[in-house]
């Protein structure tokens, strides 16, 4: 397993600096940009660190605010948008750069709110079972359909004992602060009614892929994306990247080709 020294970076939005937590490694200009779903934090990308399909390949991996290591800023929303704006500062640093957004779960609703010029400087998009309709949202959904001490007293603990309890999910709940984790679970459902999202991935000039875990082949998302951008990946559930990293990590490497 390889260690990982962890490092700050700045993102920018409205006139505020946000220091977020991240892993990097500069290994020349093509560039992995990872972001994380609801609850989880850069530990959901570790793997990329030790795998050959990266080798070669700048990573960068990011604790969205509240999540991880990065700090709750005060004052923050914590609304999908307000987080692609962070996200747009970071892209707008590695400009120069191949770039290949990967977002798993609500980081993929996140990565299709960017703003135009940041989406404009991504040469690949890849969405790992991203959240783009509210029916495939479950816990968020009954985030949403809480209030707030609600949501603390019965909603968050009967999360968290019914993920002790599963082998399957890799969340990092223990380092989520609680107040993040619901308003980003709001948003994420109010963000995902309707078909806005899937019309806005769809709309990315770029080269674009939706990869899913082959137990999750009922996702609603599925029927309505282009099935030329959809990419299975067998043994394996909503997190990809954790059951079956070298089947998830090859595929990667196809999706977002090198530089020339």
């Amino acid at each position: 397993m390889a260690l990982l020294t962890q490092t700050v970076v700045v993102a920018r939005y409205r006139g505020r600096e946000h220091r977020l937590t991240a892993w990097f490694r500069d290994a020349g200009p093509d560039l992995m940009l990872f972001v994380h779903g609801l609850g989880c934090s850069k530990e959901s990308w570790r793997e990329a660190w030790s795998d050959r399909a990266m080798s070669g390949r700048s990573l960068l991996a990011i604790d969205l605010p509240g999540f991880g290591a990065s700090p709750r800023p005060e004052g923050f929303s914590y609304d999908l948008e307000e987080q692609a704006g962070l996200l747009a500062s970071i892209i707008d640093a590695h400009a120069s750069r191949n770039l290949c957004v990967v977002a798993h779960s609500m980081g993929g609703s996140i990565a299709v709110l960017l703003p135009e010029p940041a989406a404009r400087r991504i040469d690949s998009l890849v969405l790992v079972e991203g959240r783009l309709v509210s029916s495939s949202c479950g816990i968020a959904a009954a985030t949403a359909c809480a209030e707030r001490s609600v949501f603390d007293a019965e909603t968050w603990p009967k999360f968290r004992r019914q993920v002790a309890s599963d082998r399957s999910a890799a969340f990092d709940l223990d380092r989520a602060d609680r107040a993040a984790f619901y308003e980003s679970g709001r948003s994420l459902i109010r963000w995902t009614a309707g078909r806005g999202l899937v019309q806005r991935f769809e709309s990315f000039g770029c080269a674009r892929a939706f990869v899913y875990g082959d137990a999750n082949r009922h996702l609603d998302e599925l029927a309505l994306l282009d099935p030329n951008s959809l990419h299975r990946v067998k043994d394996a559930g909503h997190f990809v990247m954790n059951d079956n990293p070298a089947a998830f990590y090859g595929l990667l490497g196809r999706l977002c080709p090198r530089a020339r």
